[in-house]
């Protein structure tokens, strides 16, 4: 699996790319980092490569590497991306690997300039979790507001957690986040 990881690492910087976006989020035990790029881009949507890293004050991590397509909706101010992704983590003693399927959804409404409204689901079950993992869940929501050009500062709340097998749910974060996300 380190080797999925390592290789799609790899495409992902060196892609050529129209759009690249950086999320850096902060709460008071964890950090993540996102990751964004555009593989192709088409006129109603675009496939995006993203890679991500969310570690704790407990010493776990979990990396991710997914794909996903992202759409607009002409009709409204809503951006919704489907797709999946590979997750690896170290959580003590136990390593968990798993396949999640989930997206990400944003409302910027036209009435209220530079204003956002987002979350992000996804979720592996036991069929598609490995290693001592027998599940994931990673979600959570934020509002945000564009301070200046390509830049957005946001407020949320986040929960990710695996399952592992004979321990029960271990979570590496649940609470109150803040962020920036940059796009180049």
């Amino acid at each position: 699996m380190s080797r999925f990881l390592l290789i799609a690492l790899l495409a992902l910087f060196s892609s050529v790319t129209n759009a690249q976006s950086l999320t850096a989020q902060l709460s008071n035990d964890s950090a993540r980092f996102i990751y964004v790029s555009d593989v192709l881009g088409q006129a109603l949507g675009r496939l995006e490569l993203n890679a991500g890293i969310l570690y704790n004050d407990n010493d776990d991590y979990a990396a991710s590497v997914g794909l996903q397509v992202r759409g607009e909706n002409l009709d409204a101010p809503l951006l919704v991306a489907l797709g999946g992704r590979a997750y690896y983590g170290n959580i003590g003693n136990y390593t968990a690997t798993a396949v999640a399927l989930g997206g990400d959804i944003v409302w910027a409404p036209i009435a209220l300039p530079g204003f956002e409204l987002a979350g992000h689901f996804y979720i592996a079950p036991e069929p598609v979790s490995f290693s001592d993992a027998i599940g994931l869940r990673d979600y959570g929501v934020r509002a945000g507001y564009q301070v200046i050009p390509l830049s957005t500062v946001y407020v949320g709340y986040q929960k990710f957690e695996i399952e592992i097998q004979n321990v029960g749910s271990v979570i590496l974060d649940d609470g109150i986040v803040f962020g920036l996300n940059i796009q180049f």
